[in-house]
């Protein structure tokens, strides 16, 4: 790298040493024709020629020295006018001029970015607050209306399809409950600071809370849930864990016909697994399987990615695309892991790993 910048230098100052050359040889010519014995000529192009690359070198080391602190500047990504060399020519000071008004402009434009980020952050969350004030009425409602129905002293057939309409109501109701909570940690999440609150978290509080959110969906579709508690803690954020069990439970109902949902969680111990998911390290984990549709192959690589539907999504016109990338987002800042393997037609299952601390 050295060498090519004094290649670029040499290359750079090929004008003034040309100007150079030519004026010694003018005076060699000149005192040549005017009796200059040639030995003093050449003792005196000789030490012309020393002081030169003197001259050189020394400006080179200089050159070099403005090189490297540019390029320190250039890894920090900081512009600060302590940090720039003194300016030795005129060119220079204008070109610090110039950085150093990018550089304001830089900081002001994030400035501005940020403020717009922030009151946007702020305005989703308002509005999120104030769409489940009309959501909790509605399930209010929703729930004296089957209470109605269901205190009917005669079944008849028009009750019951009211009854079902109700039910309908009431998933229709959670959905849209679901998206805006989506919408509101989407927003937390791209924000530049976040609530983050790590502690110990016995994992069962977490996952029995999400169940319990879950369980009319799981009535609903009748699907059978397999989980047997246990005391297992692990170091994370209770909030952000559990909304994103939220999601991978939601998405193992959304996906599953018939059969069920399979919750695990433990200890992976040391050793590494058969389907080398794991490393050597010990990790408390939390496994979602269910018996759904399962995901293709070639989908499977994409389906953390921001928007990303694939054949699922296609097929379900409800998908966004956003769950999955938010829960990989969220468990990447919370420094766990996610892992998913699914076999089309059979069911998808997904890992979460916490590093035991």
């Amino acid at each position: 790298m050295r060498i090519n910048y004094l290649k670029r230098y040499i290359g750079e100052c090929k004008g003034w040493l040309a100007v150079i050359l030519c004026i010694a040889v003018i005076m060699a010519v000149t005192m040549f024709f005017n009796g200059v014995p040639a030995a003093e000529i050449v003792y005196g192009l000789a030490l012309c020629t020393f002081v030169t690359l003197v001259s050189v070198f020394v400006g080179y080391g200089r050159h070099w020295e403005s090189l490297c602190k540019l390029e320190q500047m250039r890894e920090n990504i900081t512009v600060l006018s302590g940090e720039m060399k003194m300016p030795e020519y005129l060119y220079e000071e204008q070109y610090q001029d110039c950085i150093r008004a990018l550089a304001q402009e830089k900081d002001r434009l994030r400035n501005e970015m940020r403020n717009r980020q922030q009151n946007m952050s702020t305005y989703y969350s308002m509005w999120v607050h104030q769409i489940k004030t009309p959501i909790a009425a509605l399930k209010l409602l929703i729930d004296e209306d089957l209470e109605t129905y269901f205190d009917k002293a005669q079944e008849t057939e028009e009750n019951d399809t009211c009854v079902i309409k109700e039910q309908q109501k009431q998933q229709e109701l959670f959905r849209i409950e679901q998206y805006a909570d989506m919408a509101l940690q989407y927003t937390r999440l791209g924000a530049e600071s976040n609530d983050f609150v790590l502690e110990q978290v016995v994992l069962d509080e977490v996952i029995k809370h999400s169940v319990r959110k879950y369980a009319k969906q799981f009535i609903h579709k009748k699907l059978q849930l397999c989980y047997e508690p246990r005391e297992i803690r692990a170091v994370t954020d209770r909030k952000w864990l559990g909304f994103v069990v939220d999601q991978l439970l939601s998405n193992a109902v959304k996906y599953t016909k018939t059969g069920g949902v399979t919750v695990q969680v433990g200890y992976t111990g040391t050793e590494l697994k058969p389907n080398g998911g794991y490393d050597d390290a010990k990790y408390a984990f939390i496994i979602i399987e269910d018996t759904g549709i399962g995901i293709r192959a070639e989908d499977l690589p994409r389906v953390c990615e921001m928007g990303y539907t694939g054949y699922n999504g296609h097929a379900d016109r409800y998908s966004t695309g956003i769950g999955l990338y938010l829960c990989k987002s969220i468990l990447d800042k919370l420094g766990h892991r996610l892992l998913v393997t699914s076999t089309e037609g059979v069911g998808t299952r997904v890992e979460i790993l916490i590093a035991d601390s």
